[in-house]
Parts: C-alpha cells; sequence; structure tokens
C-alpha cells in the first residue's frame, strides 16, 4: 500500500520534487477512496476539511445561481490536486464536486496539507502556477459568455476544451474529458438541441467527431482562431 501510494502521489505535478522521505511525512496522512459515477464529493457551503488528488477518472466542479444555472463549471483531470478555491483562507467549499466517471481519489485533512505547503517554497510556487493557469481558463470562458451568436458560442466551447483539456491523437485532437452534449450545451450557455445541430455541421464538415463520449477535433486552427 505504501509503496502503490507513493508511485502515484509521484505523478502528480504538486509532488513531483518531493523525494521517498518527504513523501511519506503526506503518506501518514493520506486516505484512499473510490466514488461511482455521479457520486458527491463535496457540495458548496460544505466545511472545507479535505485536499484530494485525483488519481484516475475525471471529476465535475460546479456552482449554481439560485435559478440552478451554472456559474461555473470546471473538470479535474488525473494526477491532479483540487479544490484549488479557497486555499489557505475559507473555511467553505466554493462549489460543488462530484464524479463524473468513476474515480479513485486520496485526500488529506485541509490544515495539515496548508501548514505543510506554507513551509515549502517549491510547493507554494507549484500552487501560485497552476493558480494563474486557472485564470487564464476562466478569461478564456468570459469570451464564450460574451458572445452573442449561439454558434460562436459553442465553436468557442470546444476551443476552451482544446486549449484545456486537449491531448494529441491519431486524427487530430481529443478532449481529454467525457463530454457529452449536454456538457457542451452548459459550457456554451444554450440548449442541447442547439448543440446537436451545430455539431452535425461541424461533423459534415470533418471539423470533428465522436469517440465514445471524447470529442476528436480534426482541425483545431478552426476553433483556436476564434479564441
Amino acid at each position: 500500500m505504501m509503496v502503490n501510494c507513493i508511485n502515484q502521489l509521484k505523478n502528480i505535478e504538486f509532488f513531483s520534487h518531493l523525494d521517498e522521505q518527504e513523501l511519506k511525512k503526506y503518506e501518514k496522512h493520506l486516505f484512499h477512496r473510490t466514488y461511482q459515477k455521479k457520486q458527491i464529493l463535496f457540495t458548496e457551503g460544505d466545511p472545507r476539511e479535505r485536499i484530494y488528488f485525483l488519481i484516475s477518472g475525471y471529476v465535475k466542479l460546479e456552482k449554481n445561481n439560485v435559478d440552478m444555472t451554472a456559474q461555473y463549471i470546471d473538470y479535474v483531470r488525473p494526477n491532479d490536486l483540487f479544490p484549488y478555491g479557497g486555499m489557505f483562507f475559507d473555511d467553505f467549499y466554493h462549489y460543488s464536486a462530484y464524479a463524473l466517471t468513476d474515480i479513485l481519489v486520496y485526500y488529506i485533512p485541509t490544515k495539515f496539507f496548508e501548514s505543510t505547503v506554507s513551509a515549502d517554497k517549491k510547493q507554494l510556487f507549484i500552487i501560485i502556477k497552476r493558480l494563474s493557469s486557472i485564470l487564464e481558463h476562466h478569461e478564456n470562458r468570459l469570451k464564450i459568455i460574451n458572445s452573442n451568436y449561439v454558434k460562436d458560442r459553442v465553436i468557442l466551447s470546444v476551443a476552451y476544451l482544446i486549449k484545456t483539456y486537449g491531448v494529441k491523437a491519431d486524427h487530430g485532437i481529443m478532449i481529454d474529458v467525457p463530454m457529452t452534449l449536454t456538457e457542451i450545451a452548459r459550457l456554451a450557455g444554450t440548449s442541447r438541441v442547439s448543440v446537436s445541430h451545430i455539431f452535425k455541421d461541424l461533423k459534415k464538415e470533418n471539423l470533428l467527431s465522436d469517440q465514445s463520449n471524447h470529442i476528436v477535433v480534426h482541425n483545431p486552427d478552426y476553433f483556436l482562431q476564434k479564441l
């Protein structure tokens, strides 16, 4: 268990510069757990008692307003920690998190994590770097919201996904997060029906396709130039 835990942690950037002795310091406080698809990890307003490290699967972060319209959506891929929101300052989670697929996570008490990180400049730098990246992602998201045309919002949503979650594939770029038309509709602030029509046209033009709940973009430049 200990060796396996340490090997898994080494794949996470936050732990990548630590030696085994330093990792063991964290290992003593780590707990592991599996969640099934759609299970909730925490909800907005819960005490911020845990920091999570995603080992496998995907997690969705979401915040809704009183009308249940999504104000904030983000996704966590394997080998990342979450949540960053409120780190070092807040007592409660800013948003909710649930398993987008079946997942395996490690979690650690927030107080131990933050007190340990505060004494390590390298780890603080990694946190700051990641927060800067998240800020850039949200700036790109604002471009989606500010567009008046539904098709532009859908295209910008795909561009955002390419830039944030794209990985090289045999026939272009694959979005490395399971993505349904409903998810795209929520990102674009439109209906699933509208997204379905637009995607049908994009597929006819061979600009993208879908494979097992993953979008494959065959011409990334068409979408990225919109950003």
